[in-house]
Order: C-alpha cells, then sequence, then structure tokens
C-alpha cells in the first residue's frame, strides 16, 4: 500500500543532500518525477492506491510529460525505496560511490556506538573539554549531569559537538574512533571512514575529514532504521524539552533540520 511504504522512501538522498546541498528534493516535479515511476515500474501498487482513494478523479496523471526530469546539482545523490521488511531497491542515483565529507551526519554514528555499547541509562557529567569543542549547540555547561539517553536528544536534534565529545568520553576518544570504523567495516561501508566523532573538519590539514558515499549512507541508514528505531523517533521531532540529572529544565531543543514536516514522505 503507498501510503504505508512511503514512509521509508528516499532515507538515503533525504540525508545526504541535506548536509551537501544544491537541491530542493521536495519541490513538485521531483516528487512526481519519483512517484511516477514508482508505478511505472510497480502497477500493481496502482490499483492499491485506487481501492484506498475515496475519489479516484484526485488521482494524478500516470505520466505528465509537461514536468521536466529533475536537474540535480548536488555532487552525489541517491534516492532508495525501503519497506518495513527492509527490501531495498534503487530509484535513482547520481556518482552514488563517489568520497565526499559527511560533517555532521558523522553524529548517526556516534548514537550507533553509544546504543551499542552504552548503558543508556549511566549518568554522564559534562567535562571542560566537552564545552570547549567548536560551536554553542546544546548549551552544556561544566559540571552538568544527564544520561547517555538523554545526550542522544541534543547530539541528533541540534547536532551538539558538545553532546558527541562528552558521549565519546566514557571509552576514550581512540576506543570509540575505533568503534566507529570498526563497526562501519562491520556494515560493509567501503567507502567511510571516520578521524572524529562530530563530523567538524580536522585542526591539521593533513588528516583526512570524515568521509562517505551516498550508497554507503544510504545502506547505513536502512541499518539503523530497522536496527534503532529510537535515533529516528528523535531525528522526527520538531522540539523537545530537555531535562538535567534532577529534573530541572534546561532548554527546549530545537531540530536544525529545517525540512522535517514540510513533506509527507519524511
Amino acid at each position: 500500500m503507498i501510503s504505508g511504504n512511503l514512509k521509508f522512501f528516499s532515507l538515503g538522498l533525504v540525508l545526504s543532500l541535506f548536509f551537501w546541498g544544491g537541491v530542493n528534493i521536495f519541490q513538485k516535479n521531483f516528487e512526481d518525477f519519483l512517484f511516477w515511476q514508482r508505478i511505472t515500474d510497480n502497477p500493481e501498487l496502482m490499483a492499491a492506491q485506487l481501492v484506498q482513494e475515496s475519489n479516484p478523479k484526485e488521482l494524478k496523471p500516470v505520466r505528465n510529460l509537461e514536468i521536466k526530469e529533475p536537474e540535480i546539482k548536488a555532487k552525489s545523490a541517491l534516492s532508495v525505496f525501503v519497506d518495513s521488511q527492509g527490501s531495498f531497491e534503487i530509484l535513482f542515483e547520481k556518482e552514488s560511490d563517489k568520497l565526499l565529507p559527511i560533517a555532521s551526519l558523522t553524529k548517526l554514528m556516534t548514537a550507533d556506538i553509544v546504543l551499542e555499547n552504552y548503558d543508556l541509562s549511566q549518568m554522564i557529567e559534562i567535562s571542560k573539554n566537552a564545552v570547549e569543542e567548536k560551536e554553542d549547540f546544546g548549551n552544556l555547561k561544566v559540571g552538568e549531569s544527564f544520561s547517555a539517553r538523554s545526550l542522544l536528544y541534543p547530539l541528533l536534534m541540534e547536532s551538539s559537538n558538545d553532546a558527541a565529545a562528552a558521549l565519546t568520553e566514557v571509552v576514550g576518544e581512540g576506543a570509540f574512533l575505533d568503534l566507529m570504523n570498526l563497526t562501519a567495516e562491520k556494515l560493509g561501508l567501503e567507502n567511510t571512514s571516520f578521524s572524529n566523532m562530530t563530523g567538524l573538519d580536522p585542526e591539521n590539514q593533513k588528516d583526512a575529514p570524515n568521509s562517505s558515499s551516498a550508497k554507503d549512507l544510504a545502506k547505513f541508514t536502512e541499518y539503523l532504521f530497522l536496527k534503532h528505531p529510537l535515533i529516528w523517533q528523535i531525528l522526527s521531532k520538531r522540539e523537545f524539552d530537555f531535562y538535567s540529572q534532577d529534573n530541572v529544565f534546561h532548554h527546549r531543543l530545537k531540530n536544525t533540520n529545517e525540512l522535517l514536516g514540510q513533506n509527507s514522505l519524511i
């Protein structure tokens, strides 16, 4: 059924293009292009949609030739269809194996390492080193304490480098990075490597930035979607009231994803 399955649509492209920029994938022509490409490849979906529609006249035309195919200006792009059983189908791709910096998409792996290896009720005290990470997101203060689970919220919603550093300090930066790269290798992410837990460009220009490809990101996103629903519960929130250890209101987190909620496919 289309209305259900499309909830799992285009995860890799949404994530990769949001950070790499260069195209507005949610414009009408792109929606129509991919929607009807899907219908053309799977005509049985049209029958399912007809059953659900109360007014079949409201259905879009099978193919509006006046709608041009989308111009993708991004360096790399990948659109995939993933259903709840993990079926993975590529709908559109452009240089999907190209190696590119991934910036704050790094924090998806940071969150995965925490969920795989930490007791989420473990209390973590915010250190001076964590607060001194570049950026002001998270508004964390030295000496404050939060559970590992709580810190996932500023990490993923506000892309807080302070939260990333605080979570990393539990096992040490070296061990944490080893876990990130070992996990990438285990999952078969051949073009993915990490040199830090935040996604910031390394201060030493000789060091390579965290990098991946659109195809690797789509594969990793599918894995996270099926394995760690908490990540997507957090990422789907526009706002969240963040509390400290003693249940005192800290501040309201606001999701940095400006596209959140603007399209029914997300």
